[in-house]
């Protein structure tokens, strides 16, 4: 789905961001919580520029050490006490930058 997402460049832009946001709903509706660090992005600029050039294997590897199970109606209370604590603007990293 990454790779797909980003190689084939589905849309004029945001393709990588749309690639990293869609990995981390479908980890989350299936039980597991993605939490990437900055060597997604390499990954992805990789997938977009040059897919062959990435080593699935490796892909696989990453995406695994970087998923833990969640309990997902755990995961929407929190956000449910959260938003009702401190309102939708609170919880907003209040970035104008569309490329965070």
């Amino acid at each position: 789905m990454l790779r797909l997402l980003v190689a084939n460049h589905p849309s004029v832009d945001g393709n990588k961001r749309t690639a990293l946001n869609t990995a981390t709903v479908f980890y989350l509706l299936n039980g597991r919580q993605f939490e990437y660090d900055d060597e997604i992005r390499e990954i992805l600029t990789k997938f977009g520029t040059d897919a062959t050039a990435v080593d699935e294997d490796e892909v696989l590897e990453y995406l695994r050490a970087h998923t833990t199970e969640v309990d997902l109606n755990e995961v929407v209370r929190r956000w449910r006490g959260d938003l009702v604590e401190y309102g939708l603007e609170q919880l907003s990293d209040g970035s104008s930058d569309p490329n965070d």
